[in-house]
C-alpha cells in the first residue's frame, strides 16, 4: 500500500482497534504489550513505522486464553475478535481482531467470513527454566507446526531445499486424523507452563519463529508498562530495548528503501469506518 493518504487512513481504523483493545484489557486485568514491529515503532517513531500497514500486540499464555474467553463482549460491536472457535475456517494460531465493514487482502487469507482490518493478538508461552531446554522446545514445536502446515497446504513446497520439499511430499500423505492429533499435542505442549512462570517466554507461532530460536527472559518482558503510542497510552514491555535489541540488533537504524515493505496485497475497503 503506497498510498499514504490511504496509509494514513489504514492507521487511523487499525488505531482504533488497539485503543479498544486497550480499553477492554485495563478493565478486564489483562496483561498486553505491543509487538514486533509495532514495538519497534512505539520506540523508533512515537507510533507507526511509516511504511507499516498492521500493528501486532502479545499476551502472557493465561492472558491470552482468558480474552479468548470474554473480550468480545468487551469490545464494541463493530468489532469481531477472529479465532479458531468463532470462524470456521481459520487455521491461524494467533488471534485477530477485525474490523466489520471494512476488507484488508493478505496474500495467505482464506475465504473468511471477517476479512476485515485488523490487528494481530500472538500468545507468548512460558519455556524451561534451562536454556538449553528453552531452545530444544522451540525447535520442537516449530518442527510439529512445520509438519501440520505442510500438511494441510494444497500447494506445492516452495522450500529451497530439495531435501524438504521432497520430505513435504511424504507429510502431505499422512491422513488427516493423524495431523489433528499432531496439532493438539504441539498446542498443549506449547502451554504446559501457563500455569508456572519461567525465566523465559517465546511465541512459539510467529512466523519468524520457523526460522529463528528467539527466547526472551522474562524479568525483561514483565512487568509491562504504559507508553505512548500516537497519542495513545498503551503497554509495552518492561525493557523494549533489551527486547528490540534481540529482535533487530541496531533497531535505530533505518532499512534501505527496497525493504520498506506493507503487508497488504490488494485493495484495501474502509467501508463503515468513514462514518465512525
Amino acid at each position: 500500500m503506497s498510498d499514504i493518504n490511504n496509509l494514513d487512513r489504514l492507521h487511523k481504523a487499525e488505531l482504533y482497534l488497539l485503543v479498544e483493545f486497550d480499553k477492554a484489557c485495563r478493565k478486564s486485568g489483562l496483561t498486553y504489550f505491543l509487538d514486533s514491529g509495532t514495538a519497534l515503532g512505539a520506540i523508533r517513531h512515537g507510533g507507526f513505522i511509516p511504511w507499516d500497514d498492521d500493528i501486532d500486540v502479545a499476551m502472557p499464555r493465561t492472558d491470552y486464553e482468558r480474552f479468548m474467553e470474554i473480550g468480545q463482549d468487551m469490545l464494541p460491536h463493530n468489532i469481531f475478535l477472529q479465532n479458531r472457535q468463532t470462524e470456521k475456517n481459520y487455521r491461524r494460531y494467533a488471534a485477530k481482531l477485525r474490523l466489520d465493514g471494512t476488507v484488508f487482502p493478505e496474500t495467505d487469507d482464506l475465504p473468511f467470513e471477517h476479512n476485515g482490518i485488523f490487528i494481530d493478538l500472538f500468545p507468548f508461552d512460558y519455556l524451561p527454566n534451562n536454556r538449553f531446554l528453552a531452545k530444544l522446545d522451540v525447535k520442537y514445536v516449530v518442527e510439529l507446526s512445520h509438519i501440520i502446515r505442510a500438511n494441510r497446504n494444497k500447494t506445492e513446497s516452495d522450500s529451497p531445499s530439495k531435501f524438504r520439499r521432497v520430505l513435504d511430499g511424504f507429510i502431505k500423505k499422512i491422513p488427516s486424523n493423524w495431523i489433528d492429533k499432531l496439532e493438539r499435542h504441539c498446542l498443549n505442549h506449547s502451554k504446559r507452563y501457563q500455569n508456572k512462570p519461567t525465566k523465559y517466554v517465546t511465541c512459539f507461532f510467529w512466523r519468524m519463529s520457523q526460522t529463528r530460536q528467539y527466547l526472551f527472559a522474562s524479568e525483561k518482558m514483565f512487568p509491562v508498562k504504559d507508553f505512548i503510542f500516537d497519542g495513545h497510552s498503551v503497554s509495552i514491555m518492561k525493557d523494549p530495548d533489551y527486547y528490540l535489541r534481540l529482535m533487530y540488533n541496531d533497531y535505530m537504524k533505518l532499512p534501505p528503501i527496497e525493504q520498506r515493505i506493507a503487508h497488504c496485497r490488494g485493495e484495501v475497503v474502509f467501508g463503515v469506518f468513514e462514518t465512525i
